[in-house]
């Protein structure tokens, strides 16, 4: 059988907490530098084992005494535009190995510069044949509207097609409505979604190893 392989990004391949870890150190890099504030990342990294995430750069300026919204946007930019340190998790190229690149795709959400920045750092260029940055056509493609989903379709049957992927909010409801084979949700430790329960229909793994098995 052809199959279409198509994975995440994001706790799929590799762990976000990386990347925000990542971005916090290039900010707390750039506000030393720049405004002469010292341990932004130590408060921003423990605000997010805490839980919080949309408003940890306010929370951080205002212990500060720095109440300036037009800082906390030059910071999100510092954020989104950092070349990220991260890596691919262990099992990610021996399972991208069992197939062709042809076959590989990549589905993905988020800031456009951002995602490109965490796909080259990765290497996945020259692994996997087919990414979409859903953000590349406007946020309104997002998941979970269909045309990624339908753009990495063609020329296969849906049901030669499968998602490998970690949200269960948003990742596997476009892949069910276009009949694809149920998806594989990879309920990663410590990622960002781990503790939301797997729907129903869909497989769940904990690697990319056990993934290849299901798919055998």
């Amino acid at each position: 059988m052809r199959m279409r392989i198509v994975l995440d990004l994001d706790d799929t391949l590799y762990l976000e907490r990386d990347y925000v870890k990542s971005g916090f150190l290039a900010v707390d890099d750039w506000l030393r530098k720049n405004r002469g504030v010292t341990g932004f990342f130590e408060s921003a990294w423990a605000y997010f084992l805490q839980g919080r995430r949309n408003d940890i750069f306010n929370r951080v300026l205002l212990e500060n005494k720095l109440e300036d919204i037009d800082l906390v946007s030059q910071l999100v930019d510092v954020y989104r535009a950092h070349s990220p340190d991260i890596t691919l998790l262990p099992d990610v190229l021996p399972f991208l190995a069992n197939y062709d690149a042809t076959a590989l795709a990549i589905i993905t959400d988020g800031h456009s510069f951002s995602q490109w920045a965490k796909i080259r750092a990765l290497g996945l260029v020259a692994h996997v044949g087919t990414i979409i940055v859903t953000n590349d056509w406007g946020r309104e493609y997002w998941k979970p509207h269909t045309r990624a989903f339908e753009t990495v379709q063609e020329g296969y049957l849906p049901d030669d097609c499968v998602y490998i992927a970690d949200n269960p909010v948003k990742d596997f409801i476009a892949p069910a409505a276009l009949g694809w084979m149920p998806s594989i949700r990879i309920r990663r430790a410590g990622s960002l979604h781990e503790e939301i329960p797997t729907p129903e229909n869909t497989i769940e793994v904990r690697t990319l190893d056990e993934a290849k098995r299901v798919l055998s």
